[in-house]
């Protein structure tokens, strides 16, 4: 055998020896032993896992659970002790526990537990165990609470996530929790009814704002009281229903909730009577309607970000069932019981805390996907009502999801921490909320602020008055952290008149508080600054330039083209653009019936006649846009409106002045 040869042999003798595991593979042997219930194994392979290190904090806790299940508490402490003392962890603190416990120690058991549930509060297995141990001493409740909370950051983990997040990045958490529930504002269905409770006061001004959020979405509303019907009628916004409480719960229930509790423990018990008998919506009169209300499910139930370790995860400040739906029969027999059975009853018993022992740990997983994350009504958190009444970006930060679909503006609060609603800045979200739903004419009255002909009156003479219908579009994207872009932002640049504002864009930035708002002109508006506006330097007849912005800037949600005015402009610029605009975007296209003379048209016919057309046959035509431009719109386009604007109808007789395209949603 030559040299070469023998080192071959040698190299085969040695591959062809077992290694041994190392610490972790022991660790991972050991473990699935334990798994499938062989414990002989376990605690064999454990021990020559040990036996090259002594200290291996996982080996000595798997060696304290072959202890336990095979009832030798004395070695599961001695074990699980040396555990901790090579690695301080919950579980294994937990494990002690219930060593402990075996012994007969109940009281250092509970500490034990109680160091494991500081230690890390959003492990599920932990307050597990802490529950199985409170069962066993008889704690019955006790023990409830911890098997719900381990429910809770099972099912929602981003309640467990939050903590090692930024408060600003929470929404974007729940992204991915039951992603189905989307609201569908543009479905076109009749909206379901929303039943609401007051009772036992004169309606607050939040109440009267909450139930006018509803009106505006197009929901029919129902107020149902125990006070006189005819003075809380002639008390609510127009459209809201005032209906006799009595005469679906009586009202010998009202008054024993109300002498025995607080009203608003009443109402909890009092929505699911209400959603049982006649199937729709709930809402608490302290939610702010910002979107119309459909997720497309028969039961839709609400989450929060707050209290957790009271158990209080999901509430019932909104809740749609179908009528009969058994699971609110269920929870309103429950919620009696509790009710009837308690000398005093404690806050979220009929509540917060019934509705989430009924839906995390009874509940099926039919029910556990209905359940909407606190981003789509709860962004704010009750511990955070402040922010409501602050100036400053916090609060809108919060609401710049464009799953927001309301705002509960949690109105217990409100007293407790001082503050008057009354009396928020303009500022504010809550002023801010105030001024989007009770003011129809807010935007135009924006327009007059910053001088903008978008508004009734400028300068003096009737203006377009598009704000009248901006406002009815956007108003469901005010809140959204949309994109919007307006092309031509100089005024009178052939009168020569100078300008030291930007009135559009400057009205777009109070409207929209959390959008990106882009502008784009021929003259150079770089004098301009602001952290949420950017502008461009383009000349609307260069397809060049009009390219490289949609690169910069796509996608977008809303397109405004009041440039030049010139239909061979208006052409260009919604073939190179319209791409994109993000599905359920809209376009639009103002004074459609103004040329300016000092461009030709180059046989561009005008917009207006084109998109009339279009109506009828389906198609677009153009001689400035790509065959593949002109396609594309006519593929995509879901909907044209035609508005007026009122001075080119006043002072001309001319109709459908605004065009406005709708495309196609996912």
């Amino acid at each position: 055998m030559n040299y070469h040869d023998g080192t071959l042999a040698r190299a085969n003798e040695i591959s062809t020896e077992p290694s041994s595991p190392t610490r972790d593979e022991y660790y991972k042997i050991c473990l699935q032993h334990l798994k499938t219930g062989e414990l002989e194994q376990a605690e064999a392979r454990c021990r020559e896992g040990l036996a090259s290190d002594a200290n291996h904090a996982g080996l000595l806790h798997l060696m304290a659970g072959v202890s336990l299940l095979n009832g030798n508490y004395d070695a599961a402490v001695e074990w699980a002790c040396r555990a901790l003392t090579s690695e301080m962890k919950a579980t294994y603190l937990a494990t002690l526990g219930t060593a402990l416990q075996g012994k007969g120690l109940q009281e250092q058991a509970f500490e034990a537990f109680q160091r494991a549930v500081a230690l890390d509060p959003v492990d599920p297995t932990v307050w597990e165990n802490f529950g199985n141990a409170l069962n066993r001493a008889g704690h019955v409740n006790q023990a409830s609470l911890c098997f719900l909370i381990a429910r809770a950051y099972q099912k929602l983990p981003f309640l467990a996530e939050c903590r090692s997040v930024p408060r600003n990045g929470w929404n974007a958490l729940t992204r991915q929790f039951n992603p189905h529930l989307q609201s569908r504002p543009g479905s076109g269905e009749a909206r379901d009814p929303i039943h609401c409770f007051w009772s036992n006061a004169p309606l607050s001004e939040m109440s009267r704002l909450s139930l006018q959020s509803m009106v505006r979405q197009g929901h029919p509303v129902k107020l149902y009281t125990y006070d006189n019907v005819g003075a809380m009628q002639a008390r609510v916004p127009p459209g809201v229903m005032v209906v006799d409480a009595g005469d679906l719960v009586p009202g010998a229930i009202y008054q024993h909730a109300v002498l025995n509790s607080e009203i608003r423990y009443f109402s909890d018990i009092f929505r699911y009577a209400v959603l049982h008998e006649f199937g729709g919506w709930w809402l608490d009169t302290d939610i702010v309607l910002v979107k119309p209300l459909d997720f497309g499910r028969e039961h839709v139930f609400s989450a929060q970000w707050s209290g957790v370790e009271n158990g209080h995860v999901c509430v019932g400040d909104v809740m749609r069932a179908p009528k009969g739906s058994p699971h609110m029969a269920n929870l309103y027999a429950l919620s009696l019981q509790r009710m009837f059975s308690e000398k005093r009853v404690e806050y979220g018993a009929v509540g917060p805390l019934l509705l989430s022992e009924y839906l995390l740990v009874a509940g099926d997983e039919e029910l556990q996907s209905s359940i909407l994350p606190p981003t789509t009504f709860n962004a704010i958190d009750w511990r955070e009502v402040d922010l409501f009444a602050a100036e400053g970006r916090a609060g809108f930060d919060l609401l710049s999801d464009p799953r927001v679909t309301g705002v509960h503006l949690w109105g217990k609060m409100w007293a407790e921490r001082g503050l008057r609603f009354d009396a928020v800045p303009e500022q504010s979200v809550a002023g801010y909320l105030k001024k989007l739903v009770l003011e129809p004419n807010w935007l135009t009255q924006l327009a007059a602020k910053y001088d903008s002909d978008k508004g009734a009156v400028y300068k003096g003479q009737l203006a377009h008055h598009y704000t009248r219908i901006y406002h009815e579009l956007f108003r469901s994207k005010a809140l959204e952290p949309i994109r919007i872009l307006e092309i031509g932002l100089c005024r009178g640049r052939v009168e020569g008149w100078t300008q030291d504002q930007v009135p559009s864009l400057q009205m777009w930035l109070d409207y929209f508080p959390n959008a990106e708002v882009i502008g784009a002109d021929i003259e150079d508006f770089s004098w301009f600054s602001h952290p949420r506006v950017r502008i461009h330097r383009v000349d609307q007849g260069d397809r060049s330039m009009l390219e490289q912005l949609a690169a910069k800037e796509k996608p977008l949600d809303i397109v405004i083209d009041d440039g030049s005015h010139a239909s061979v402009h208006q052409h260009l610029t919604l073939g190179v653009l319209f791409p994109s605009l993000k599905p359920g975007g809209l376009f639009v296209i103002e004074d459609l019936d103004w040329q300016p003379p000092e461009i030709p048209s180059n046989g561009a016919p005008l917009v207006k006649d084109v998109l009339n057309a279009m109506k009828v046959s389906g198609s677009f035509t153009s001689i400035v846009m790509t065959e593949a431009e002109a396609k594309l719109i006519s593929d995509e386009v879901d909907e044209i409106l035609l508005n007026d604007s009122f001075r080119e109808l006043m002072s001309r007789g001319k109709l459908g002045g605004l065009g406005v395209l709708r495309r196609k949603g996912q």
